[in-house]
């Protein structure tokens, strides 16, 4: 994201240096104490940051790269060709608990008691170490649409790709229909 940015802003990306710190709170830590500039992460994070008054939004990365693939689902080659029917099931589940999200946390068609009872389910598998007054704020600002049906934004996949290669990141053998199978999921 970063080398995007640099590109787009015009300075060299060799002014960047690039440190590596594993863990969100550490790097939250590391914002706040001024040990690091800046960082590219989610809205949610970056909101309470703004809000706390431990750091500045300085900008989006959607206003650098248009359309970005942020995240996707993968499997192994193994699932996707020895599993298939499996694997098309999975999509076709997960798609469904993609349209009940959209609907109840970012559209809020069931109202109130929608978001709640969604973010109790969320709950069961996330921040379970919290007690659910303290976990359900960060739930509910983390929610964000997701594609439904698990869509690709194949031209974007093709540009990391293509970015990763020129870099020296990944082999230059690599073709894009190694990394994705269209017959799974739409692509766009």
């Amino acid at each position: 994201m970063i080398s995007q940015i640099a590109a787009k802003e015009g300075f060299p990306i060799g002014d960047v240096r690039l440190k590596p710190l594993q863990k969100v709170g550490i790097i939250i830590g590391a914002l706040k104490s001024g040990q690091i500039d800046s960082w590219t992460i989610v809205p949610h994070i970056a909101k309470g940051l703004a809000g706390s008054g431990g750091a500045k939004i300085i900008g989006n990365v959607a206003d650098y790269i248009d359309d970005y693939q942020v995240t996707t689902i993968f499997t192994s080659t193994k699932n996707a060709a020895g599993k298939s029917d499996l694997t098309k099931r999975f999509l076709r589940a997960y798609s469904k608990g993609i349209a009940d999200f959209n609907a109840n946390m970012i559209d809020k068609t069931e109202g109130d008691g929608g978001v709640e009872a969604t973010t109790k389910l969320i709950h069961k598998y996330v921040y379970v170490s919290r007690p659910y007054e303290k976990a359900a704020p960060s739930i509910k600002a983390g929610s964000m649409r997701l594609q439904p049906n698990a869509r690709l934004n194949l031209t974007s996949v093709k540009h990391q790709l293509a970015w990763f290669q020129a870099e020296g990141l990944v082999s230059k053998d690599i073709k894009i229909d190694q990394l994705v199978d269209s017959s799974y999921v739409e692509t766009y």
